[in-house]
């Protein structure tokens, strides 16, 4: 069998993993945001997550501008966004805002105008994996019954794929707060994407789980 170097991830978000709440102001405009957190990798070996932006005042009719490196795609491909045309957010009212892509990379936060009150930046949602090989995984119960899948996307087309082509792992977990229980995928392990920009979305309910890929 062929033996391979594999790499572990613990799925982790926080709302302020890139800056914590802060004003922005002074200075000429549009202006990056400053981040408190100045690594731009998001998770490690080209996994992601969606960015989350909170505003505490009404921000409304301005724009963020996020730059930087999204889950599987190959921007030498011309697909969108590219560098020439990066994903832009409305600024929301005294709330939060997602974007529609999953960053491995932020490189810069642009906003428009002074903002109105504290914003932070951080990372929210599933765990977005890079064509690789899930070789295993291990599994934290939860008090109720809950659920591991994984998904297969793929940017053939220029718009975002909101649909997946395929599921590649659909489990149950069982109850159990304190149960713990490891999995070793068979053969070379699921392979997340066929092509190269392909990618894989992990959805988790009810447990806690790390995963061991390659």
């Amino acid at each position: 069998m062929e033996q391979t170097d594999i790499w572990s991830i613990n799925p982790s978000t926080s709302a302020t993993f890139f800056k914590t709440a802060a004003t922005v102001t002074g200075g000429v405009y549009p202006q990056a945001l400053v981040f408190t957190n100045t690594n731009p990798v998001v998770a490690k070996e080209g996994a992601g997550y969606k960015v989350i932006i909170t505003t505490t005042a009404d921000d409304s009719g301005k724009t963020f501008t996020i730059n930087g490196a999204i889950v599987g795609q190959l921007t030498e491909q011309g697909q969108v966004p590219n560098p020439n045309n990066p994903e832009v957010l409305a600024a929301p009212n005294n709330n939060t805002v997602t974007s529609v892509y999953f960053y491995s990379r932020i490189d810069s936060i642009v906003i428009s105008a002074a903002a109105a009150g504290d914003v932070s930046v951080g990372t929210v949602g599933d765990l977005a994996l890079p064509r690789c090989r899930i070789k295993g995984f291990y599994i934290l119960g939860d008090a109720a019954t809950g659920s591991l899948k994984v998904n297969r996307f793929s940017y053939t087309t220029s718009a975002y794929p909101t649909v997946a082509v395929e599921s590649l792992l659909d489990i149950s977990t069982p109850a159990g707060a304190t149960l713990t229980q490891f999995l070793s995928l068979p053969g070379q392990g699921i392979l997340t994407g066929q092509q190269q920009n392909d990618f894989a979305v992990v959805t988790l309910d009810g447990a806690d789980y790390s995963l061991f890929c390659g």
